[in-house]
């Protein structure tokens, strides 16, 4: 059940900790399968408020929080990975806490905290497993699949993206220009990919699992590596282990929270790249629908509906 109530104000920040007020999050499928009880974390019985990233303002600075950081009341920052962020107002580390540039706004920051970090994390993991073949990208009307093809392009990496239906296609295609986009509405998709692709794509990077993995397995090449990072389709996967052996390929899970464990350095370039993208790519942040904090039901059936037109933005900025 998701409820909407009043909740005390945070306690002061201890050392190391900072008081965001939150203006906008982002609502994820994923958050939906969170409130459904699909995720393996349990829920504790006085309830938990959802919510793992956002945008907002500094209030407060607890000891301890390097000045140099650029942490200071009135910062505008990006929250991630952060507890709550359906909340008006969230104690959050210090290491959780992004400043944001000036020419970022509010709604493009809100959606690179975790869908760009997911994005870079992906993007890292097929340039390392494709040995310079080319990535297909599934959901790639979705706000993580559009930042993986910007990521691609920006290193020279073939991509192709696959959506789930002709509409979806032609919403996405004028928007990634150089860039083929497959439906797979229809039978004989996956020869339309390879086509596509010039060969069968080294690297399929997904997150609907489902009946999609078998298939997104026998189209990838030898040798070739399945990412998966979300599972919209809660169905369980009938992958043939033996197939899998046979072909030399890879199935690995990832996820944003795996990019906490980074170097220092690495996550800064990253967030540089992820401004950087916002920059050159500023169609991938521009269409999006968002919804009032009291609203959160009906932003939770937005972030599924087909086929999507950006991200879904739960607000609290007056």
């Amino acid at each position: 059940m998701l409820a909407f109530e009043d909740i005390a104000a945070p306690a002061q920040p201890d050392p190391n900790e900072v008081v965001v007020r939150v203006t906008r999050r982002m609502v994820h499928p994923i958050d939906d399968l969170m409130v459904r009880g699909y995720i393996p974390a349990p829920i504790p019985a006085e309830g938990t408020v959802p919510g793992g990233d956002g945008v907002g303002v500094v209030e407060q600075v607890g000891p301890g929080v390097d000045a140099v950081s650029g942490i200071k009341p009135g910062q505008r920052v990006m929250l991630f990975p952060a507890q709550g962020t359906w909340a008006e107002r969230v104690v959050a580390p210090a290491m959780a806490i992004i400043p944001v540039p000036d020419d970022v706004d509010d709604a493009t920051a809100c959606q690179i905290a975790i869908n760009g970090i997911t994005a870079i994390v992906l993007m890292r993991a097929a340039l390392a497993a494709s040995g310079g073949g080319p990535l297909l990208v599934t959901a790639a009307g979705s706000s993580v699949g559009r930042n993986l093809i910007a990521l691609a392009q920006m290193r020279g990496a073939k991509a192709v993206g696959l959506v789930r239906s002709d509409a979806g296609a032609a919403i996405l295609a004028p928007s990634v220009p150089g860039v083929s986009v497959v439906s797979s509405e229809h039978e004989g998709w996956a020869a339309k990919v390879t086509a596509a692709a010039g060969q069968a794509p080294a690297v399929a990077i997904d997150p609907i699992g489902g009946e999609m993995s078998p298939q997104l397995l026998n189209l990838l090449a030898d040798g070739g590596t399945l990412l998966t990072y979300g599972g919209m389709d809660a169905r369980s996967s009938a992958i043939s282990t033996i197939s899998l052996t046979v072909r030399q390929q890879t199935l690995k899970g990832l996820n944003a929270y795996g990019w906490l464990a980074s170097t220092p350095a690495q996550r800064a370039a990253d967030i540089a790249d992820l401004f950087e993208l916002a920059r050159r790519a500023p169609q991938n942040f521009a269409e999006y629908s968002e919804f009032a904090f009291n609203d959160a039901v009906n932003a939770l059936s937005a972030a599924h509906v087909t086929p999507r037109r950006g991200a879904t933005i739960l607000t609290s900025e007056a």
